[in-house]
């Protein structure tokens, strides 16, 4: 017994003493906030202050080395996302992950960033004493140096990616991916496509009315053959799949104002911004301070990019939001029976140019992916599974495509802007994705652009609807100049927002788009369109941290009385009740939202599953082009949709409606219980940030944040939005990546908050030190007033040369 307690003794202290070895080593990897460094090729010493959220305060004597610096630092925080970044829209994921991420890679490669890259290196790079080239590449350089001679984070050992220094192509190529905002388009002009194909216009305008009437006159539209609708079907399903599993999230929507000074308590303005975007950790924002003599900026950046998306100095700023214009047409191209490798264009074929694309898999045979372009764009088919054989394959026209990407050398140039003149000026070149620009300044401006090329269709083109690429007739004609674009310049009314929604024409007609619904605009107008002349940043952030919807306290008054009644039982007819008097706040212990959204859904599902069949409706169900036509659709009483076109009787809208709240209400008793006080909102929408490596069995706990319960919800100002399925649980899939309030009254002290924390390692305590903070409502200070960074401070680097 004596020699078996000691062996059981000595097994325990082994393991302890492995566990110990491991904890001090994956400590050993967290960033050394506190260091003497010497950066070849400095041309003097540069000095960062960490603050007590870990944001790094870089001051440097020169913009060379002030980027250079800040290469090194943020490469030192978030150098695996940088890298999952580049791989993911290079399309070099099965490198690492295998055959798993190829269908994400053969997507990537057909969109070309490195190609569109290529072509803007070439030219918008080609003087190499631009002030944004030299930036840039004293960037890449500290990146690369980090590279070199700083420590490994823990996941490329997991992932077994070796280390390798970056690019100026790789910068671009990130740059890209950013732009790719269009996957919603596609979905909704793939379901719209074969609705209006398949069932005709009357189902159409029921549910996708937000379109010109002329829409329904176009005959080459009406016609698209079957074959091609379900295979564009089929690629809107896959491409809805592989966005779930992005390792990176991309941009969604966004609220944004600016309240000018004469209605704010400092007399200065206010500018508040909440960027829209999936959740994913590290989150998506690193916030820096830098400053050198002639230039100072505190801005929020994306992993791999060297100037900030959003920002602001002593003298002004901006946040942003998706303009939501529609930037990409999809062709369907009539393919040469006798030769694939040509397309018909109004009386002639043409040669298709192609590209050889060698995708490498681990543990597998490298993969040689063929990519064609027409004179439309490159061809998607090849892109996705059981598609690439089809008799007529569909083109992507997309802005971004155009032109040379100029969007490092338009946020360089906003951060350097001192007032509206020279912002407006410093967005102009814009090109894909569409951006609204909000701004405000010391000088008391406001002003708002809505920036991105705007193409010139035909009169009779309905860009919602699949195109015919043979005739030429509804190829685009030429481009909007920048003035003619939405803006506006200090409005008499002394506010201006933005919240994806539809702006007004400014004279050339409506911008085609994909708007959301009115919900967050109405709610922003109701809040802050008052005679409030003493608005601060406190105030403000109760606007911003905003749960109540606007509209569906109305919708619901409109079509509960559709429901009967006369057979509820106790319990149903409570749940009625309680929903007939809801104000539309969405707070954790609120029962109403789990009530309203399950029956949301059981109503979609009985009205349109039939007519789409499940493949067609798992594209359509979530789509904001059904969602923003919502409300005219459930008042209409003689939709189409109403019939069960699969059983003899003919279904009304009434019958509809009242079996959706019955079985809403059996589903959440068995859901949640009998007790109906127990259905609360807090219960079943959860908010997870998911890491790449959040997979991993076991280990994979340690780099997840969450779940969490929220409050928030669909198109809420705290627009914590999640997809309606049968599960009647509301994961979270986006929403605020921070919450962000400027008075320029004292722009050293801003205040924001981040979903998660600063750091991308998940041993450092900055990894997720703002989650709580952020759930409720909370904030932290952004700071570029030196004195409060030094009583703040918890850490301070030198680099020397």
């Amino acid at each position: 017994m004596k020699i078996l307690k000691r062996i059981l003794y000595g097994l325990l202290a082994t393991v302890a003493l492995a566990v110990a070895a491991a904890y001090f080593y994956l400590r050993s990897l967290t960033p050394d906030f506190n260091a003497d460094l010497k950066l070849p090729g400095l041309s003097a010493e540069v000095e960062v202050l960490y603050d007590n959220f870990g944001i790094p305060h870089i001051y440097a004597r020169n913009e060379e080395d002030l980027f250079y610096a800040f290469g090194y630092i943020h490469a030192q925080d978030r150098l695996f996302q940088m890298e999952i970044l580049r791989r993911l829209a290079d399309g070099r994921l099965s490198e690492v992950f295998g055959e798993a991420a190829l269908k994400s890679d053969k997507f990537f490669r057909m969109l070309s960033f490195r190609e569109h890259a290529r072509t803007t290196i070439d030219s918008v790079y080609s003087d190499a004493n631009a002030p944004f080239v030299k930036a840039a590449k004293a960037y890449l350089k500290g990146i690369n140096q980090y590279v070199k001679a700083g420590k490994t984070p823990i996941e490329f050992t997991l992932a077994g990616i070796p280390k390798t220094e970056f690019e100026l192509i790789d910068l671009e190529i990130i740059v890209g991916y950013m732009g790719y905002t269009f996957v919603g388009a596609f979905s909704s002009e793939a379901a719209a496509t074969s609705v209006f194909s398949e069932l005709g216009p009357e189902y159409y305008k029921d549910v996708l009315s937000a379109w010109p009437d002329s829409a329904f006159k176009i005959p080459v539209q009406k016609n698209t053959p079957a074959h091609v609708t379900k295979a564009m079907i089929s690629m809107a399903d896959q491409l809805h799949t592989l966005q779930k599993d992005l390792m990176f999230p991309p941009f969604h929507g966004s609220n944004g104002w600016v309240i000018s000074g004469k209605k704010t308590k400092s007399g200065k303005p206010i500018l508040a911004n909440d960027t829209h975007i999936a959740f994913a950790q590290p989150s998506v924002w690193y916030e820096a301070h830098l400053e050198c003599p002639g230039f100072k900026t505190y801005g929020n950046f994306l992993a791999g990019t060297p100037v900030p998306a959003l920002g602001h100095s002593d003298h002004g700023g901006w946040g942003l939001t998706m303009f939501e214009n529609d930037d990409a047409d999809f062709f369907r191209e009539k393919a040469n029976p006798a030769n694939p490798d040509q397309v018909w264009y109004k009386d002639h074929w043409e040669d298709l140019k192609s590209r050889k694309e060698i995708i490498k898999i681990k543990d597998k045979a490298d993969l040689v992916f063929e990519v064609k372009k027409s004179r439309h764009g490159y061809l998607m088919n090849g892109a996705f599974d059981k598609i690439d054989k089809i008799k007529d394959p569909v083109a992507l026209w997309w802005v971004y495509h155009q032109f040379p990407s100029r969007h490092l050398q338009v946020f360089y140039n906003l951060t350097h802007a001192k007032n509206a003149t020279e912002a407006a000026k410093a967005v102009k070149p814009l090109t894909s994705p569409g951006l609204n620009f909000m701004w405000g300044d010391t000088e008391g401006n406001i002003a708002w652009w809505a920036a991105g090329k705007l193409p010139v269709r035909p009169a009779h083109v309905n860009p919602q609807l699949i195109l015919d690429g043979s005739t030429g007739l509804d190829d685009p004609q030429g481009w909007l100049a920048f003035e003619q674009n939405p803006q506006i310049l200090n409005p008499e009314r002394g506010v201006l927002y933005t919240a994806n929604n539809q702006p007004e024409d400014m004279g050339t007609g409506l911008v085609a788009g994909y708007y959301v619904p009115s919900n967050r605009a109405e709610r922003i107008q109701e809040l802050i369109f008052t005679d409030k002349n003493d608005w601060t940043e406190e105030s403000v952030r109760k606007v911003i941290n905003d749960v109540k919807s606007a509209n569906y306290p109305e919708f619901l008054k409109a079509i509960l009385p559709a429901i009967s009644t006369s057979k509820m039982n106790e319990k149903t007819r409570k749940a009625y009740d309680g929903l007939s008097k809801w104000d539309g706040t969405h707070e954790l212990e609120n029962t109403e939202p789990a009530v309203f959204y399950r029956f949301m859904y059981n109503v979609y599902k009985a009205a349109l599953s039939d007519e789409l069949g499940p493949e067609t409706y798992k594209v359509f169900d979530n789509q904001l082009a059904l969602v923003r036509n919502t409300s005219k659709f459930f008042r209409n009483d003689r939709s189409k949709w109403w019939d069960n076109i699969n059983t003899p009787k003919k279904e009304t809208r009434r019958e509809i409606f009242t079996e959706a709240f019955v079985l809403s209400v059996k589903e959440l008793e068995t859901q949640l219980g009998p007790d109906m006080s127990a259905w609360q909102w807090g219960k079943v929408h959860t908010l997870e940030h998911k890491h790449p490596l959040g997979i991993i069995p076991v280990a994979g706990k340690w780099f997840n944040v969450g779940p969490m319960a929220v409050n928030g919800g669909r198109e809420t100002i705290n627009n914590l939005d999640f997809s309606l399925d049968s599960s009647g649980t509301y994961k979270v899939s986006y929403g605020p990546a921070l919450r962000r309030i400027i008075d320029f009254a004292n722009p050293g002290l801003a205040y924001s908050v981040n979903p998660t924390g600063q750091s991308g390692y998940f041993m450092s305590k900055h990894y997720d030190d703002q989650a709580e903070m952020f759930t409720k409502g909370g904030k932290r200070p952004e700071l570029t007033d030196r004195k409060l960074i030094e009583k703040a401070m918890t850490g301070k680097t030198i680099f020397r040369p």
